[in-house]
């Protein structure tokens, strides 16, 4: 009667425990899963924005490659129709949308007027309207100077690259502006879903863009909405739809244990406690608590302890890979954000962010702070003669050598193509002035031993930023040093400067 007792409370006990187990279990588990999954959503989230980026990039350097050349300013400077139809002939031919992959190309003078200009719609294969060719040209002119995205009245997307027209040198006065652009169309978005094997739809355009994302779970699909900022304020609305592949793997071997539970708890209770407690209990929460640990710190360097080859290791090993995955686009994610891909020093963005920092820091502590302007003396004559590898080549040297005289406490970034920025507060203007003459020297040594026997050199400005002005005034005053540097190095013989 004890045994049948006992037996009949361990078997209710043992009821209600597995019972609490299991809800509470599941509950956690569903939670940590459908977490994870909002983890991967917010990945795809930044690899798609990021991807966005890198074409207002491309695209920008090649309007640097049209509108930063002689011809081109001569093009726009020149009253000389014979000019105008010699440089129309020889680089904009009828086919020139379609070789460079474009939409619309518009040249514009000082007063905005449109020089020349043509234009195609993928999707009705015609010529944009003279009207629509306007309201494309009113909507970039209100961004001047700038690259990015703009949704349209008719809300079609239009990424575009709008800059000054000047000559090889980028030293003479702007005489207008060259818009080039693609509209966002079908085929545009295919190139992008296959090389980022993310399917994807345009939905629309969003005056509210306020979350850059919505995740939405719904039984074994993850539903996202992104929205991709654009210059005119509205967001380009993107839907994303996948299986929920982690939180169904978590569905299934949650069923699958509570079978096997219940089939071996008929058969011997006592048994059954054990083996749930010592071989599936206690191994998923110790996943459980990992999951929430990892979670909770946001560190996805720890990886969960995986006992046993069975489903609870197939699944620890899958959420492993999966942090493993997660951690390595964190990463690559963080190193885009981060570093500039060619040179491997700071980026533009995060440069002046981390120089910004420095300056009030030393502006607080009533110190001072060198800014330091470098541009890279011959890089076009290197590109056009020797190739843009070699270019490349070169401004990495230059880099590498500059980065050999620093401190990890100097901060040194890429402003963009072949123009730099240092910021110093450990050294005085004077002790700066002695280091780049030092650098310059090394520089003569590259010359020599260059086996293509091209002569180059940096031009350098530098100021002391010391006085209520802003960092950006600074770094504009540094330039204008620059230039006259590189102006004064125009004078020297067997040199040349671009």
């Amino acid at each position: 009667m004890l045994r049948a007792k006992s037996l009949f409370i361990v078997t209710i006990s043992s009821i209600v425990v597995f019972i609490l187990i299991f809800v509470n279990l599941k509950k956690s588990v569903e939670k940590d899963y459908e977490q994870i999954e909002v983890g991967i959503s917010k990945s795809i989230y930044k690899l798609i924005n990021n991807e966005f980026h890198s074409s207002y990039s491309n695209l920008e350097r090649l309007n640097v490659d049209w509108s930063k050349w002689d011809d081109s300013y001569n093009f726009i400077d020149s009253g000389d129709p014979k000019i105008r139809e010699d440089y129309i002939k020889s680089n904009l031919v009828d086919t020139i949308l379609e070789d460079l992959d474009l939409n619309l190309i518009l040249f514009l003078n000082d007063n905005g007027k449109i020089v020349y200009q043509t234009s195609s719609d993928d999707d009705s294969d015609e010529d944009l309207s003279s009207r629509e060719v306007i309201e494309l040209k009113n909507e970039i002119e209100f961004h001047k100077q700038k690259t990015g995205m703009i949704a349209g009245k008719n809300n079609k997307i239009l990424i575009f690259s709008n800059l000054g027209i000047t000559d090889s040198n980028n030293s003479k006065k702007p005489v207008g502006n060259l818009i080039m652009g693609y509209f966002l169309d079908e085929k545009k978005l295919k190139t992008l879903e296959e090389k980022l094997g993310i399917p994807f739809n345009i939905l629309g355009v969003s005056e509210n863009s306020k979350n850059p994302y919505e995740i939405k779970i719904e039984k074994d699909t993850v539903l996202n909405k992104f929205y991709i900022p654009t210059l005119s304020g509205r967001s380009i609305v993107l839907e994303n739809q996948r299986d929920a592949n982690i939180l169904f793997l978590g569905k299934e071997n949650i069923k699958k244990y509570i079978v096997m539970l219940l089939i071996n708890f008929l058969i011997l209770i006592f048994v059954i406690y054990i083996f749930m407690e010592r071989f599936i209990v206690k191994r998923l929460r110790n996943m459980e608590h990992s999951v929430k640990e990892i979670i909770k710190h946001k560190d996805l360097g720890k990886r969960l302890e995986i006992n046993g080859k069975d489903e609870i290791g197939d699944l620890g090993k899958n959420i492993n890979n999966l942090l493993e995955d997660i951690e390595k686009m964190k990463k690559r994610l963080y190193n885009l954000a981060t570093y500039d891909v060619m040179t491997g020093i700071l980026n533009r963005h995060i440069g002046l962010e981390k120089l910004n920092k420095k300056f009030k820091k030393v502006k607080k502590n009533k110190g001072t702070l060198i800014a330091v302007f470098i541009d890279i003396n011959n890089l076009k004559y290197v590109n056009d003669r020797f190739s843009h590898e070699e270019g490349d080549e070169l401004i990495k040297n230059i880099v590498k050598t500059i980065e050999g005289s620093l401190l990890p406490e100097d901060i040194f970034l890429r402003f963009g193509g072949d123009e730099f920025i240092l910021g110093f507060d450990r050294l005085n203007i004077a002790e700066v002035r002695v280091l780049f003459n030092d650098i310059e020297k090394q520089f003569e040594e590259y010359t020599k031993n260059n086996s293509k026997q091209y002569k180059t050199s940096i031009s350098v400005g530098m100021v002391e930023c010391s006085g209520d002005d802003t960092l950006e005034e600074y770094i504009n005053l540094a330039d204008i040093e620059m230039y006259k540097d590189k102006k004064n190095k125009k004078k020297l013989p067997e040199r040349i400067y671009i």
